[in-house]
């Protein structure tokens, strides 16, 4: 049965085209502003005005800011492992966007940005916001960042031939820009690329060497595991993570959207690394030598993961199913590695369901020994606050009881994105947790937040964000009060990050030349004169379980917690080589 699209009267242009080809895809979400270049495709969305439209299949369109909606289609993704769309029309609106763009590619996220270009026959006569290249030649800058995922609609009789090309960088899990003539769009075309599912599979030569390779390779030698952000995509992954560190009695660390594909209850856990890592996981990865074995489960390159270094492990075993992965050269890692390095492709949780068995059919003799540790923090953490301030330690740990299953959260460039794991230690079962740490995009974690729930909206969704993120969505609270968002405002009137960094790279120049203060907001008050409820967390964290309480009763409005910040409490940034 065909689905009725929109309620525009043109069936046989490509703006039509288009959107019916992304449906077929299973694309059905969008969100953006409209305006400019992007009219006509957009008359064949439907408004999104309520969370009981999300499943309907019909292509709809969510009005949002244009930075925000930039963010949308990767919590979309992170959530529910579907696709969704970003809409920016010409000029200011795609530089807004593009941010999001930015996270998608960094973290291997498929996701569509459909960009409207001038029209053909404007270029050269300075249009408004100029994208060609007379104005800011938009396409280029497009296509250095994306490469070929930035697909330029600019002839009608190739539109076809374009979305294909489109669903298989999709299919690679990498994002895709759809830059478009609104003029050449508006031509009468039939389009047929139905949807191709991506590969997800087992590479029978590379399991074979491995199994051939590793078993003498690992003889009387220490193997270290690091689970990575891919492992987390790959569907029944955490008890496969928590058998391969009992066969191989291997200690085991974890990136912060790597802890998702971990069990809480994997002894040979040691914790987060790097950026708001744990004391035992730094202590274990500044131990890795060249007699080691290292085994990386998905490969997270990024400075917060493995601080623009090398490897130092003798040998990398690299597991995983992207072609051509952010931070790659030639298509894998070995640039990052000290000793050597080998792949073994396929769907990471389908590699080790076949390779665990055959491992303890081969036997492994006998390994060398962990310590397994409970407490993964060694130091001694001030607990002191100032006066009206929460007790960091407590609210992470309290909260940590809290969480209810069919929970997910995101942190924001805040103190949150590094104090939280460093508290809590381990993932919790219930709730998954993830940031865009490579983008690094402060206000980035509203916009996750928004597309995760509008992917699968049982979905509890906790968002937690600081002052100085805030100014960078606040505008957009309106367009989510209905969207049972839950979200947490970091409140230390301070650009935290910067403060703190700045003390360990700068810390003989005045605190006042750090230029990180911020002036007193009232988010209650904000929040609810845009529709949300608020709620402002006592110091002494008494109200927090009538507080969360509130979040798990599902009520159609969203919910906004001020939570009052010390700037200076808990760590400074760890184990980082600032310069």
């Amino acid at each position: 049965m065909a689905v009725t699209v929109g309620s525009g009267a043109d069936r046989s242009s490509g703006n039509y085209a288009l959107i019916e080809t992304l449906r077929r895809w299973g694309i059905t979400f969008y969100s953006g502003v409209n305006g400019g270049g992007v009219i006509h495709v957009a008359k064949h969305l439907e408004p999104f005005t309520d969370l009981s439209q999300a499943a309907g299949g019909v292509p709809r369109f969510l009005t949002m800011s244009e930075y925000a909606s930039g963010f949308v289609p990767v919590g979309y993704y992170l959530a529910s492992g579907r696709v969704a769309g970003s809409i920016t029309t010409t000029g200011a609106a795609t530089k807004l966007g593009s941010s999001g763009i930015t996270d998608a590619k960094l973290h291997n996220i498929p996701a569509v940005y459909l960009i409207a270009l001038n029209s053909t026959l404007s270029v050269g006569l300075a249009p408004i916001q100029d994208v060609s290249e007379c104005g800011m030649n938009i396409v280029p800058q497009l296509q250095a960042e994306l490469g070929e995922g930035c697909i330029v609609l600019d002839n009608i009789h190739k539109l076809e031939g374009q979305l294909r090309r489109a669903q298989e960088v999709l299919n690679e899990s990498r994002p895709v820009a759809l830059a478009f003539y609104p003029d050449v769009l508006s031509n009468s075309v039939r389009v047929d690329a139905p949807k191709v599912e991506p590969a997800r599979g087992v590479n029978r030569d590379d399991l074979a060497a491995f199994l051939e390779k590793f078993p003498r390779m690992a003889v009387n030698r220490r193997v270290v595991i690091y689970v990575g952000e891919e492992a987390a995509r790959s569907h029944g992954i955490q008890p496969l993570t928590t058998q391969l560190s009992e066969l191989l009695q291997a200690p085991t660390v974890w990136s912060v959207n790597g802890a998702n594909a971990v069990s809480p209850g994997n002894r040979y856990g040691f914790g987060y690394i790097l950026f708001g890592g744990n004391d035992r996981a730094i202590e274990l990865w500044n131990s890795v030598n060249p007699n080691d074995i290292l085994i990386a489960l998905g490969f997270d390159p990024g400075e917060y993961s493995i601080n623009l270094q090398k490897i130092p492990a003798g040998f990398v075993w690299h597991f995983t199913n992207l072609k051509e992965p952010y931070g790659h050269k030639h298509g894998d890692f070995r640039h990052r590695v000290a000793g050597g390095y080998q792949q073994v492709r396929g769907d990471i949780a389908l590699v080790l369901s076949e390779l665990i068995p055959r491992l303890r059919a081969v036997g492994l003799g006998e390994r060398p020994r962990a310590e397994l540790p409970e407490n993964l923090n060694t130091r001694e953490i001030s607990r002191e606050v100032r006066p009206g301030c929460v007790d960091f330690v407590a609210f992470y740990e309290q909260i940590q009881q809290c969480w209810r299953p069919n929970s997910i959260g995101f942190d924001d460039v805040c103190v949150s994105y590094k104090d939280r794991q460093y508290v809590t230690q381990r993932p919790h079962p219930s709730i998954r947790f993830y940031t865009t740490h490579h983008g690094s995009a402060m206000g980035a974690s509203f916009g996750l937040g928004v597309g995760a729930k509008i992917a699968d909206p049982s979905l509890h969704t906790f968002v937690f964000s600081g002052d100085g993120c805030w100014r960078l969505f606040g505008g957009a609270l309106a367009d989510a009060a209905i969207l049972d968002l839950r979200l947490f405002i970091i409140n230390n009137g301070t650009y935290a990050i910067v403060d703190k960094g700045l003390e360990v790279i700068i810390p003989d120049v005045d605190k006042r030349l750090y230029h990180a203060k911020l002036p007193w907001i009232d988010f209650v008050a904000a929040a609810k004169a845009h529709g949300w409820d608020g709620f402002s967390l006592n110091p002494d964290l008494s109200n927090l379980k009538e507080i969360m309480e509130a979040c798990y009763t599902q009520t159609g409005r969203s919910i906004l917690v001020d939570v009052p910040a010390d700037p200076d409490a808990l760590p400074p940034v760890l184990d980082l080589e600032w310069n």
